[in-house]
């Protein structure tokens, strides 16, 4: 397998995983390191050169954490050819790969793993992309892993390297590979490899981009990897059982308001147990007051959660269900964020005639955290016919949402929750909520409808 073979099949794999489940404080941050082959303070080490010829990358201090919510989203000001410009970043908070760090979402697509982010540019395709960051977890020792990096990149290419100054994670190392092997030549296809020590091993992020477009994305993917730290993937901010079992009661009475007083009532036997617990996961059992036995699976570190359900007598074991959300998406108040809130399957006021005459929703809508889904129901499932990506939620501080979405023509438009309906989203052909009075559109509104 060729070097850039394998660096490419962990970004192979959640790129396949993102499209199969197409899913914050403004300030300036310092400027980012240069891109290859632009004047640095650190100038890149041959790879030629005797070992030990670029200062080793030594063990970080404790890092200090951003403070931020994973989704969390904000705008920072970077300089890019000389020029300020305002970045909408989102915060990524992947605690079982042990780092967080800020993507810019509107010019890239996140796809998360257990142990890895990967960020594919919008502009590519998503089944090969060329322009692409991808940032892991390894359990090797950052000398270890260098070595393999190395050993894999230097059969295609004729590397460079040298330490590298981040911001949020320290001193690590950057092994450049951009000249094709013995050629002097450039590659139709670069990477640059920072190995990040940390006290459980390190953590990898590879940029990969095309040659025709490396300035641009080699300056945004070093403002991204810039803003990365390290996180202690058994520490504090693992879920503890507690956390998790309120989470999932308060969870379940956002879905059905009734069970809060029915569970206090104590005239049914509803209630929620942990069911079980270990170093990585933590089972939460809601046992309904219709006997049913719904049990929740937390991941103890990133909270991504899925559910089972069990009904004595008519279910002959636990069957999953299609639910599944992130517990940490619910705050300590038991709120829940704006793009949980819409969650579930709507439909358009207008109506369309089938070919058997019956009358039906134009379109079914389902909400992502970054897509507006648009389809169809055939045989009870969702089918979709397009997307259009979100680009903000916003929270009303009277309840309910605002959601600003893009079609692919560049048509922008608003959902916003009913004042009087909960379960309406009114539509809005503008982004600007000063005139929204002037662009209702009463067809294109959408009620729940499950």
């Amino acid at each position: 397998m060729t070097g850039r073979n394998k660096y490419n099949l962990l970004s192979a794999v959640l790129v396949a995983a993102m499209l199969l489940t197409t899913l914050g404080g403004c300030g300036r941050r310092g400027a980012a390191e240069e891109p290859a082959g632009s004047a640095s303070a650190t100038e890149p080490v041959s790879a030629a050169e005797p070992a030990g010829a670029a200062e080793p990358a030594g063990q970080p201090e404790a890092a200090v954490e951003s403070g931020r919510r994973d989704g969390e989203r904000f705008e920072e000001t970077i300089i890019l050819e000389g020029m300020e410009e305002t970045v909408r970043y989102e915060h990524v908070r992947n605690e079982s790969a042990g780092f967080e760090m800020d993507y810019d979402w509107e010019r890239f697509e996140r796809s998360s793993g257990p142990d890895a982010e990967c960020f594919v540019s919008v502009y590519d395709r998503p089944e090969a992309p060329e322009n692409y960051l991808e940032v892991r977890f390894s359990s090797e020792d950052a000398d270890s892993a260098a070595a393999a990096v190395r050993a894999e990149l230097s059969q295609e290419y004729d590397l460079l390297e040298g330490t590298r100054e981040l911001e949020g994670a320290g001193s690590c190392l950057r092994i450049e590979a951009s000249e094709i092997k013995g050629t002097g030549r450039m590659a139709d296809q670069l990477q640059a490899v920072y190995i990040i020590p940390a006290p459980d091993g390190c953590r990898i992020a590879t940029a990969h981009y095309a040659i025709e477009a490396a300035e641009g994305f080699a300056r945004r993917f070093n403002y991204m990897i810039n803003t990365l730290r390290i996180l202690d993937r058994n520490g504090a901010g693992a879920l503890s059982d507690e956390e998790a079992l309120s989470a999932i009661r308060s969870y379940c009475c956002l879905v059905n308001p009734e069970l809060e007083s029915i569970a206090d009532s104590g005239d049914y036997p509803a209630y929620w147990e942990i069911a079980s617990s270990s170093e990585r996961e933590i089972v939460v059992l809601f046992r309904s007051y219709t006997g049913a036995q719904t049990r929740y699976y937390i991941d103890r570190a990133s909270g991504e959660t899925y559910a089972t359900e069990y009904v004595p007598g008519i279910s002959s074991a636990e069957e999953r269900t299609g639910e599944s959300f992130n517990v940490r998406d619910l705050s300590a108040a038991g709120v829940i964020t704006a793009s949980f809130a819409v969650r579930g399957t709507w439909q358009t006021a207008s109506v369309t005639v089938e070919t058997d005459g019956t009358m039906a929703p134009e379109y079914y809508v389902r909400f992502t955290d970054t897509e507006v889904l648009y389809g169809h129901m055939k045989n009870g499932d969702f089918v979709l016919d397009h997307a259009d990506r979100i680009a903000c939620y916003k929270e009303i501080p009277t309840g309910g949402v605002v959601i600003q979405a893009e079609s692919a023509k560049g048509v922008q438009y608003s959902y916003q929750s009913c004042v009087s309906d909960a379960e309406v989203l009114e539509y809005y052909e503008t982004w600007r909520e000063e005139v929204f009075s002037s662009t209702y559109r009463g067809g294109a509104s959408l009620s729940k409808c499950g």
